[in-house]
C-alpha cells in the first residue's frame, strides 16, 4: 500500500491516517509513505504517524517513510534531540520507526509476524495437549 500525505498533517487531519488503519487487510505486506507532498507536520501529526507505525508493526506489516521534506524532517530531528539522551544509541530514538530503511522495516515486520505465528502455534498445541 502506498500512502502520500498531502499538505499538512496536524490535529485536524488525524482521520486520514485512521483511514489507513481500516484499509489494512491480510494482503498488505508493507505500507510505503511517500512524504514528498507533506509540507507541514506538527506534534499531533507526528503522534498519529508514530501510532500508525506501531500499529502496522504489531500486525507484521512493514512501514517505510521516505522523501521527507524540510519542515517535517526538522520536527523529527528536534523530537529526537529533545527526547534522546546523548549517550543513547540512535536505535532508541523516538522517531526511529519513521526513519527505518525499507530493509529494516521489512525485517522487523517479518520478525513480528514470525513471533506472532510461533506464539499462536504454541497456544494451539498447549490447548490441544491439556488433559481434561
Amino acid at each position: 500500500m502506498v500512502v502520500t500525505p498531502v499538505g499538512e498533517l496536524d490535529a485536524a487531519s488525524g482521520w486520514a491516517l485512521a483511514a489507513v488503519h481500516t484499509a489494512l487487510d491480510h494482503d498488505v505486506a508493507a505500507v510505503a509513505c511517500d512524504m514528498r507532498r507533506l509540507s507541514f507536520l506538527d506534534v499531533v501529526g507526528l503522534h498519529h504517524l508514530l501510532g500508525l507505525a506501531r500499529y502496522t508493526g504489531s500486525q507484521g506489516v512493514a512501514l517505510f517513510a521516505y522523501n521527507w521534506q524540510r519542515q517535517p524532517q526538522q520536527l523529527l530531528d528536534f523530537t529526537d534531540e529533545l527526547l534522546l539522551d546523548s549517550a543513547q544509541d540512535s536505535r532508541a530514538a523516538p522517531t526511529r520507526l519513521l526513519r527505518r530503511t525499507l530493509r529494516e522495516a521489512t525485517e522487523a515486520a517479518r520478525a513480528t509476524g514470525a513471533a506472532r505465528a510461533g506464539t499462536a502455534g504454541r497456544r494451539r498445541q498447549h490447548a490441544r495437549g491439556r488433559p481434561r
